[in-house]
């Protein structure tokens, strides 16, 4: 019964896809440009940045000034320090790359790797602060202010799940490291690799949201939530061009950067590919923490005018 379904699913898909090769097509090159303007400048040099970090044991250095405290919050191994840290500055799904070079190299866990992957989702500084904040709101404070609310954000489901499994002071055997050369080429290949797999996910999103918006008729502020479970930055887009207060704008605002898409979601999970990674967990404590904090924030921006 299962795969029946399944099947009619899939013809359906393959039906709509050929019948909408129009959609297809333009949603493809929308992908593209978003891909290349907005994703691969950011991740491929951090993608390959995060394997000389690494190289140098750079994580040793940050798990010295931060590792202890931030074990002591999160409940983690103070080797994870680095993963939030730096996922704080770059966004994701860089984070992602970090969690993997981590366990590929036996540094962390996949308990712990599963944990991380619930609080070091961040939208880059870049795009909250200068294409949401200068660039919708024309206001440096508005964009500031969700970048700072989507790290408190991160920090609660942090704090939520201490109590969970993990391990911590892993000991593991440091292998033979490569030179540098070895290690700046393996990165470039990992780049370019995750960069494509990213690519693809981000394309068949675009093109679901696309045919929802030819055969559904949704109003404007349902549509702009709708397209900014699938795709963050679709979502953006829709809600900038429609015409509301700031004190319900930004709430939706934050409520699509804070759980992230499935779009960007499913480009960590397909990073991760390899290891056991708990989709169905993450997604639920996304969601749950995405709404009562957003309900939160709207009642601090409507009751008390903030």
């Amino acid at each position: 019964m299962r795969q029946l379904i399944k099947n009619m699913i899939i013809t359906i898909l393959l039906i709509l896809f050929i019948t909408n090769l129009d959609i297809v097509i333009n949603s493809t090159k929308e992908s593209c440009i978003l891909f290349v303007n907005k994703i691969f400048i950011s991740i491929f040099p951090f993608i390959i940045l995060s394997n000389i970090l690494l190289h140098y044991d750079y994580h040793i250095f940050l798990k010295q000034l931060f590792g202890n405290f931030l074990s002591k919050l999160f409940n983690i191994d103070p080797n994870s320090s680095i993963i939030f840290i730096l996922s704080i500055l770059t966004g994701s799904p860089s984070n992602t790359v970090y969690i993997k070079d981590m366990l590929d190299n036996n540094q962390i866990d996949i308990e712990t790797a599963n944990k991380l992957l619930c609080f070091t989702f961040f939208s880059s500084i870049p795009f909250v602060i200068g294409v949401i904040g200068l660039g919708i709101f024309n206001n440096f404070k508005i964009g500031l202010t969700l970048w700072l609310l989507l790290i408190v954000y991160n920090l609660l489901i942090g704090i939520y799940l201490r109590n969970t499994k993990s391990k911590i002071n892993i000991n593991y055997i440091e292998s033979k490291k490569d030179t540098l050369i070895i290690t700046i080429k393996k990165g470039i290949i990992n780049a370019i690799n995750t960069s494509f797999i990213i690519l693809g996910i981000l394309t068949l999103f675009m093109i679901i949201i696309n045919l929802i918006k030819k055969y559904f008729i949704i109003n404007p502020i349902s549509l702009s939530i709708l397209s900014g479970l699938l795709e963050i930055t679709s979502g953006i887009n829709e809600l900038s061009n429609i015409q509301l207060s700031n004190n319900i704008k930004i709430p939706i605002m934050f409520f699509i950067l804070s759980f992230g898409s499935l779009s960007l979601l499913f480009q960590s999970f397909s990073i991760l590919n390899n290891y056991k990674i708990n989709i169905k967990r993450i997604l639920i404590i996304k969601l749950v923490f995405s709404l009562l904090m957003t309900l939160i924030i709207y009642l601090l921006f409507n009751i008390f005018s903030i």
